[in-house]
């Protein structure tokens, strides 16, 4: 499987974990070191705490569609850039992602905007 084909199934499984509101599962997508960026809050630093915000803003979950614009990946390091829709709202990301020993990727650091 290629790195590409890792990360769709990766992003399919995130939105899946966000429907379902399940925090649990959506931090399990992030290394232990993760930074998460998003609108309106400060940094975001570690699994646990990424953890706790998705558990407190995740609710019963919600529809998300996300549509990947380019991936990118070079030795044990990728991006990928794209664009997300929920609930009305509408934006766009930047990850990195990180290939862990069992040859999986995790993310690493994701950034995202609201247009």
């Amino acid at each position: 499987m290629t790195a590409r084909d890792q990360y769709d199934r990766l992003c399919a499984q995130y939105a899946a974990a966000t429907e379902a509101g399940d925090a649990e599962a959506k931090a399990r997508f992030f290394t232990e070191d993760a930074i998460l960026l998003t609108p309106g809050c400060p940094p975001i630093n570690g699994r646990q705490a990424i953890h706790e915000n998705y558990n407190k803003a995740l609710g019963n979950g919600y529809k998300v569609t996300i549509k990947v614009q380019d991936f990118q990946a070079r030795g044990d390091t990728a991006y990928a850039v794209g664009t997300y829709e929920f609930e009305g709202e509408n934006g766009k990301w930047l990850e990195v992602l990180h290939r862990q020993s069992d040859d999986s990727w995790l993310l690493h650091r994701v950034c995202s905007n609201v247009n």
